[in-house]
Parts: structure tokens; C-alpha cells; sequence
């Protein structure tokens, strides 16, 4: 039997979604590199993950590690990590699944290029809300190059330098959550925080401080089935919060580490439009109080006179009644 170590750890957290993960599994199975092994956590699934149908399906080359008690997506990720043996990591999410091409590409990357520590993958959409996907996602990938101004080193790929980082700021496009990094830059960077978007998180904290390039070709095939937590649009107020949140702890990194303190004029007036988009959202549900308090927020990060208009709507808001009084920290 070979016992020469797996190049590639590919992560892939799991939780109820045995057919889809079996999906994912068979396009590991398609790559066009052996090199590789899958750590997959079955985040205390009901019923486990068929450990037999597992190893059947991959012929050896998984290893399920269950919880017993739910962990999430974010630590799924890092204690998969953790216990790879490959020096390049690459994650997969239980819906979604990889070209046949997707990890042969990434290392071809890695090892011609050894100053790069992490290559994000383009991504392409499969599944009925696909059409939209791959549309909102070109808008925005669009916007993010430009913004970024990378160098094409080689058809398809593109290589950065420190622009990456203000442009991810603004957006954090599919293609820059699907990773495949370094060991030894994943150790560099930490693990995937437990927040709703754990890999927009990573991707800026990585992009701080690592050398980074993009396969521009969308070999991760992300499925867009309204599955996710992303699609639910009743989360949209966690989902801001949770991007003001991420502007904060870029902040903290930054005064902590003392090494990025070149990016905090640009950190603190990202973190005041998040703390705006929170501010407005929760003026127009009727949040005043706390609408309030997000705005007084964001002049803190940046003091700017054109979101007095947003101050003057609560203070009317507040004064004529417009809303229904209701329980929380709604109205008072």
C-alpha cells in the first residue's frame, strides 16, 4: 500500500446532505491529480454520514470525523484543517462540487509560482437559481478586478499585490471564498471564524497579509438551489451586522498586530458604511433605537455629513410615531 503523504487536504464540512455529498465526492474521485485526501466532518448529522458508503464512494482516501454535538460550518473548516496531513488545503463545501480540473489547475499555480501562498478559484453556477448566480456574480467580479488591478502571469490566471486587499473591502466576489492555500500561510492567517460569512472573513484577513492569485476559469461549481444561508433574505439584517462585525475585527488585527496600520484610514470608513447599511436597514424595519445607535457607529469610524440625512429620517420617525409601537427594541 502507498504510504507516501497526500499533497492536497480537501476539507469539506457536512451536515445532512448525505445525496450531495455523495455528488461532491464523485467529482473528487473525477480529479485529474490522485494526490489528494478528504477530511470530511459530519457536523453531527441526523442520522451520521454512512461511514461504509463514505469509503466505498472514495476508495480510501476519506476520513470521517464526526461531532457529536453541532459545531458549524466555520469550525467544521478549521478542525478539518487541522487534521490533514497535506501541505496545501483546499475546502469544499457538502453541496457543491469540483471540475475535474480544479485541484491539477491550483497546484499547477502553487508550484510555479512559489512566492504565491493562496490561489482563489473562479466559480461557475449549476442548479435551478443559477442563471442569477452566475449573473450577480460577474457584476460583481467585474467591479473587484477592476478595482484590484492584478496581472495576468498566465492565460487565466491573474496575480496580486497589495490592491487586492482595499478591493475585497467593497465586495468579496464567490470566486475569493474558495481557496487553496499554504499550510503553512492557512497556519499564518488562523482558521475560519465563527461568523455567518466565514469565508468572505478569511479571505480579508488572508488577503492582508499573504501573496495571492485567481484561476479566472470557474472550476469550483457552486450549486444555486436556494439551499443556503446566503439565499434566505429574511437573514439580511444578520448578514449585515455580521459584515460590520468583520470590519471590526479587521480593526482590532490591525491595532493589535501593529503591522497593518497603513490600512486603517481605509478600515474605518469600511466599517462606517457597514455600520450605515446596518443603520439604514434597521430605521426602515422599524429598529429606531437600535437604528440609532448603529448610525452613532458608523460617525464614529468616519465622521460624514451626508448621513445626517439618515439621523434627521429617525428623529422624524421617532417624533411623528410612523410605526406601530412593537416589543423589542423597536420603537419607544
Amino acid at each position: 500500500m502507498d504510504q507516501t503523504p497526500p499533497r492536497v487536504s480537501v476539507v469539506i464540512p457536512a451536515y445532512n446532505r448525505p445525496a450531495m455529498l455523495m455528488e461532491g465526492l464523485k467529482s473528487l474521485m473525477a480529479q485529474t491529480v490522485d494526490c489528494w485526501e478528504v477530511i470530511i466532518i459530519d457536523d453531527a448529522s441526523n442520522p451520521p454520514i454512512p461511514e461504509d458508503e463514505v469509503h466505498q464512494c472514495t476508495g480510501g482516501h476519506a476520513r470521517l470525523i464526526r461531532n457529536e454535538s453541532s459545531q458549524g460550518g466555520a469550525k467544521g473548516k478549521t478542525s478539518g484543517a487541522l487534521a490533514g496531513h497535506g501541505k496545501i488545503l483546499a475546502f469544499l463545501d457538502d453541496d457543491d462540487l469540483y471540475a475535474p480540473t480544479y485541484l491539477e489547475r491550483a497546484l499547477h499555480v502553487l508550484d510555479t509560482n512559489p512566492d504565491i501562498q493562496v490561489v482563489f478559484m473562479g466559480v461557475s453556477w449549476f442548479g435551478s437559481s443559477a442563471k442569477w448566480g452566475d449573473t450577480a456574480y460577474q457584476e460583481a467580479m467585474g467591479k473587484l478586478l477592476n478595482d484590484a488591478q492584478g496581472a495576468e502571469i498566465e492565460q487565466g490566471v491573474i496575480k496580486f499585490d497589495e490592491q487586492l486587499f482595499p478591493a475585497l473591502l467593497k465586495r468579496v466576489p464567490m470566486a475569493f471564498q474558495r481557496p487553496v492555500v499554504r499550510r503553512e500561510a492557512f497556519q499564518q492567517v488562523g482558521g475560519f471564524r465563527n461568523v455567518i460569512r466565514w469565508d468572505g472573513d478569511w479571505a480579508l484577513r488572508a488577503t492582508m497579509e499573504l501573496h495571492a492569485a485567481l484561476v479566472t476559469d470557474g472550476l469550483y461549481r457552486q450549486r444555486a438551489d436556494g439551499q443556503g444561508f446566503a439565499s434566505n433574505s429574511e437573514k439580511h439584517l444578520e448578514q449585515l451586522l455580521c459584515g460590520a462585525d468583520i470590519k471590526e475585527h479587521l480593526i482590532l488585527k490591525a491595532k493589535t498586530s501593529g503591522r497593518f496600520m497603513s490600512y486603517m484610514p481605509l478600515l474605518n470608513k469600511a466599517a462606517a458604511t457597514a455600520w450605515f447599511e446596518v443603520a439604514h436597514h434597521q430605521h426602515s424595519t422599524g429598529y429606531l433605537r437600535d437604528a440609532f445607535k448603529s448610525w452613532i457607529k458608523s460617525q464614529q469610524h468616519h465622521l460624514h455629513l451626508g448621513r445626517s440625512r439618515l439621523l434627521f429620517k429617525l428623529a422624524l420617525s421617532q417624533l411623528l410615531s410612523v410605526h406601530k409601537p412593537r416589543t423589542g427594541s423597536k420603537k419607544t
